[in-house]
């Protein structure tokens, strides 16, 4: 793997790889950018859910065209705390220039994918390696990477963070398109176990 370019912007790149049966792959490089945590009016020093929205980097055409790759990807992010569904690993990969703990997600019997975390401030996980293959509906396999990190000693996780385990389960329970983009024609779309590496 050539080397990573630096990432300026307060995110997370990600770089997702989709494969529709008898389509081409489709690649593209994305950001997860965090919106700020939502604010009280009450004395209470609570700490607040943030939010996060995608989008795709400059040179990877056009906005149309990668829409449905993103509103793919939504469904396959985690940025969240620990859960009884994640476990360490026992080894660590750099981003950030640290060494990030690596967390194994437990996918759910019958389901063909693995999925991994990296820690990347105390208690707060992201996913960093998820590949899936399906023998269902029109997508053929999906991989997601995350390729540079660049956040905040304590970013505010977002709200809807464990997406991955929702949709992992939907998976699970035998959901009949496993990436189906809601409100798209299938048309329009097609128109316009191995352990994580750290991408160098």
């Amino acid at each position: 793997m050539g080397k990573v370019r630096p990432l300026t912007r307060t995110g997370l790149r990600y770089r997702i790889l989709l494969k529709l049966k008898g389509e081409p792959m489709q690649e593209a490089n994305f950001l997860l950018l965090p919106t700020p945590p939502t604010t009280s009016v009450n004395k209470v020093k609570k700490r607040r859910l943030g939010g996060w929205r995608l989008e795709a980097e400059r040179g990877e055409g056009t906005p149309y065209a990668q829409a449905p790759l993103l509103a793919r990807a939504e469904r396959l992010l985690f940025f969240s705390g620990p859960s009884p569904h994640t476990a360490p690993e026992g080894y660590a990969l750099r981003f950030q220039g640290r060494a990030c703990p690596v967390w194994k997600v437990a996918v759910p019997k019958g389901v063909k994918a693995f999925a991994y975390l990296v820690e990347i401030a105390p208690k707060e996980l992201v996913l960093c390696d998820l590949s899936a293959r399906f023998d269902r509906g029109d997508v053929e396999s999906v991989e997601l990477h995350l390729e540079a990190v660049n956040l905040p000693n304590r970013p505010a996780p977002p709200e809807n963070g464990t997406s991955l385990l929702t949709t992992l389960k939907r998976w699970a329970d035998g959901e009949a398109e496993p990436l189906e983009v809601p409100g798209s024609e299938e048309e329009d779309l097609k128109e316009p176990e191995a352990g994580p590496t750290s991408p160098g």
